[in-house]
């Protein structure tokens, strides 16, 4: 359920991420004894790899660079383990804060470095 959901999300656009979000309040149940999860293997890690890898391969899709820079890779795992983190914190904390909002924090939140690769705005070439 936790995989299909990640799978069913663009993490790129704010829209698909409030509706994952929308979704697991809807399963709170189930979210909430997910991220309780303090085994050696805990769900959140295996999400953090999945999004860490997700980022990374569109990363390296947009730039055509096979070899990301150091800092780029840094920031892609600080980026998905801190909205990781967050998602877990909202999910088991917040009862307030509507999808939409967390989602766009999320956003907000977002290194320069790789907004400036993953929402770069195409030229017009006249």
């Amino acid at each position: 359920m936790i995989c299909q959901s990640a799978y069913d999300t663009d993490i790129l656009d704010l829209d698909s991420a409030a509706r994952a979000l929308d979704q697991m309040k809807k399963d709170i149940i189930f979210y909430k004894r997910a991220y309780e999860d303090n085994s050696q293997e805990p769900m959140w890690h295996y999400m953090l790899e999945y999004f860490v890898t997700h980022y990374t391969q569109l990363a390296i899709s947009i730039t055509h660079n096979d070899i990301l820079d150091p800092r780029i890779k840094y920031s892609i795992r600080l980026y998905c383990y801190g909205t990781l983190g967050m998602t877990r914190e909202w999910v088991l904390d917040d009862n307030i804060t509507p999808a939409r909002t967390a989602a766009a924090m999320m956003y907000d939140a977002m290194p320069e470095s790789l907004k400036n690769i993953y929402f770069k705005k195409k030229e017009k070439s006249y």
